[in-house]
């Protein structure tokens, strides 16, 4: 295809050699009409639907007496930033890359 030289590499990955199309009975089976389950099988999704949207209506928990805690110690200037705690509360987060 003449258009393919213009695409560069992605993602630092760079296509090898040229587009392959696929043909036959992946195509075949891709037209296909996909089947309709009858509802009774759709009822567990419609529960977790349902309870998915009420979680995504309710607010986020907040801890009141802790973010008044911060604001005070931020307002007085008591206040500080450790970053090797922070990075440490990171790594522990994380893993500390032991994936």
């Amino acid at each position: 295809m003449s258009g393919d030289s213009k695409i560069g590499s992605v993602g630092g990955v760079a296509r090898t050699g040229p587009l392959r199309r696929v043909v036959g009975e992946a195509t075949a089976s891709a037209r296909a009409p996909a089947q309709v389950r009858p509802a009774s099988d759709n009822l567990p999704t419609a529960r977790l639907t349902r309870l998915a949207n009420n979680l995504a209506d309710q607010p986020p928990p907040v801890d009141v007496a802790r973010v008044a805690a911060l604001r005070t110690a931020i307002g007085t200037g008591n206040y500080g930033v450790h970053p090797a705690i922070i990075a440490s509360a990171m790594l522990d987060f994380h893993g500390r890359g032991t994936d």
